[in-house]
């Protein structure tokens, strides 16, 4: 089966995004949709602590569908993610049993707590 070639650029999109600043809790990754996006069959997203060349957590992206500028956007779900620890995100293509390299990462974020709801007093 032909071999994968990808160019990536990976961005965490947030409501609130401050250049150089690590980001929370991400919801959101774009990224370029690989040259031979009409033979992939899913994008896979890795988190990695910074350094690291295993994942310590993956999760299928599907296969969406790219905009006018092969751009694609998918939600993110950081849940399983441990508090407090620095990661970066990559992303590789899958065809079949073929997959791609990781693409080069994203720019930092970590997960932290929610805050709970408003607390009333009585």
């Amino acid at each position: 089966m032909k071999q994968v070639v990808l160019i990536f650029v990976i961005l965490l999109t947030f409501a609130v995004a401050v250049s150089a600043q690590t980001i929370r809790n991400p919801s959101v990754c774009t990224f370029t949709a690989s040259v031979d996006h009409a033979q992939i069959t899913s994008y896979t997203i890795g988190y990695f602590l910074p350094g690291a060349t295993d994942p310590v957590q993956t999760a299928d992206l599907g296969k969406p569908t790219p905009d006018a500028t092969s751009t694609i956007t998918s939600t993110l779900n950081v849940m399983p993610l441990t508090f407090g620890a620095a990661y970066i995100a990559k992303v590789k293509a899958v065809a079949g049993a073929v997959a791609s390299d990781w693409s080069t990462p994203s720019n930092p974020f970590d997960r932290v707590p929610g805050p709970p709801s408003k607390p009333v007093v009585k």
